[in-house]
């Protein structure tokens, strides 16, 4: 499961996901491979007025792994990002690891640059805290297909038990699109572009 889900859903305590429709498919194993190798950047928190999202994520498959490049943006004053890299399993037709947040590579940003150590140590400190209840739990994130729109719904279990507060929505774009990125904690809601 993606470090963002983890981080919106535990810091906002907000459900994330709308319930599947009937006519949604639930991807196969296949299925899900066959969209991670689009190599699409998934989008959490559409939004089509100004084609925005509040997260992003960037998946290369390697056999049954998949290693996932995700950013999205804390806040705007300061201009504050995170990038985390992280690798999951193709389990079934879902993608599980056991969270484990030392095992995270995670790069903060500030003004695009990376944060000086003693400016990144503290915001590290505090995302690690926030998602202590979490060290350990398995997470596997399951998807079905919208129809319509193409969106990926995802499911969430830990330790095998459902988890819908980090259920999502991702839509796929194309890599080249202009995508804005919308802070996490809205002080305003001014996108920024990447």
């Amino acid at each position: 499961m993606r470090l963002w889900t983890l981080l919106t859903a535990a810091a906002l305590s907000l459900p994330l996901a709308l319930p599947a429709r009937a006519a949604d498919k639930p991807l196969t194993r296949e299925a899900l491979v066959a969209v991670l190798k689009t190599e699409q950047v998934w989008c959490s928190g559409w939004r089509a007025q100004d084609q925005s999202c509040e997260d992003i994520a960037l998946s290369e498959l390697q056999g049954d792994k998949v290693r996932q490049v995700s950013r999205y943006r804390m806040s705007t004053e300061p201009n504050l990002e995170m990038v985390v890299r992280e690798t999951v399993s193709i389990e079934g037709d879902a993608l599980c690891s056991t969270f484990r947040f030392n095992d995270l590579e995670i790069l903060v940003l500030v003004d695009d640059e990376p944060a000086p150590v003693e400016q990144a140590a503290p915001i590290l400190a505090i995302l690690a805290q926030s998602m202590a209840h979490l060290e350990g739990k398995k997470s596997c994130e399951a998807y079905v297909q919208d129809d319509a729109t193409g969106d990926l719904k995802a499911s969430v279990t830990l330790d095998g038990e459902a988890a819908p507060e980090f259920d999502s929505i991702y839509r796929l774009i194309k890599p080249d699109t202009r995508i804005l990125l919308r802070p996490v904690f809205k002080d305003e809601d001014e996108p920024t572009a990447v």
